[in-house]
């Protein structure tokens, strides 16, 4: 009888034993490493552009799993407003990898220059999840080294006749120190080696005013709007290429009876370019 009793005892003790343990939605830790993508994002049919370039990291990088993170909060609401399409910014990104029991992630920027997107986006929200081991992918302008193959790339695509023939880089532009001073960096290299090749950015600087007036000044029948994008959307679409009176073409248009060639690419789509960002991701992934 007191055998029974005591058996009795022993399974309550490890019944409750077993409910007072706390519960948790994090799955125990694999021990593998995930990749994150990490871009601006666009409501535009550019969107492809994401899906070429992600085919080309898992031919590069066939054994890890590969998320997405979208840095502007105003693509993310307008694409889940009036498409239904739901966006991870990088923070959630990181929390669903993390509960799914991945414990290392390579963060992998694909801006241009290492700017606010850069800044308060991927490395300060790649902080936001204890217990997660993050190294990141710089944006493809992030060293001297960098910007010289970025060159080589687009070269590439130039026109082999320039005497009469202009090129300008369209880019984004950015608000910050750093990422302004990038672009300058890469402008003052772009007049180093070529006479007819300017960079504009839409909001920043360079300022439109001023590589258009280089334009002007440099005496040329042609032009090509190149943009140092890495998606071709909205940006290109209106502000660059669009008919609107206050697009660079319209501009241009204004300025003398251009002949006038459009890139409709962005940059995800260059081979070359392509290389440099999963280059700073092989970098990233030696950090562990």
């Amino acid at each position: 009888m007191l055998k029974r009793v005591n058996c009795r005892w022993l399974w309550l003790v490890l019944i409750l034993s077993v409910l007072s343990t706390p519960w948790t939605l994090n799955a125990a830790p694999t021990g593998k490493t995930a990749i994150v993508l990490a871009a601006f994002g666009t409501s535009t049919a550019a969107f492809e552009t994401y899906s070429h370039f992600e085919k080309k990291v898992r031919e590069r990088f066939p054994d890890y799993e590969i998320r997405w993170a979208f840095t502007s909060r105003k693509v993310r609401h307008k694409l889940a407003q009036e498409k239904g399409q739901k966006l991870n910014d990088l923070g959630t990104t990181l929390r669903e990898l993390k509960a799914a029991g991945y414990s290392r992630v390579a963060v992998q920027s694909l801006h241009i220059v290492p700017g606010e997107e850069w800044d308060k986006k991927v490395v300060e929200e790649s902080r936001t999840v204890p217990g997660l081991k993050v190294v990141l992918g710089k944006p493809l302008l992030s060293s001297k080294a960098d910007q010289e193959k970025v060159l080589q790339v687009l070269a590439q695509t130039f026109p082999k006749e320039m005497k009469k023939t202009a090129v300008v880089l369209v880019a984004h532009g950015s608000p910050t120190k750093v990422g302004t001073a990038t672009y300058l960096d890469f402008n003052r290299l772009l007049h180093s080696r070529y006479h007819h090749v300017f960079l504009g950015t839409v909001e920043g600087k360079p300022t439109r005013k001023e590589a258009l007036e280089e334009v002007k000044k440099a005496g040329v029948d042609t032009v090509v709007l190149m943009p140092l994008l890495f998606v071709a959307g909205e940006h290109v679409d209106k502000d660059i290429l669009g008919a609107d009176p206050e697009s660079w073409k319209s501009e241009l248009l204004r300025q003398k009876a251009y002949h006038l060639e459009g890139i409709t690419k962005g940059l995800g789509y260059q081979e070359g370019i392509v290389n440099i960002y999963l280059d700073h991701l092989a970098q990233a992934l030696q950090g562990f």
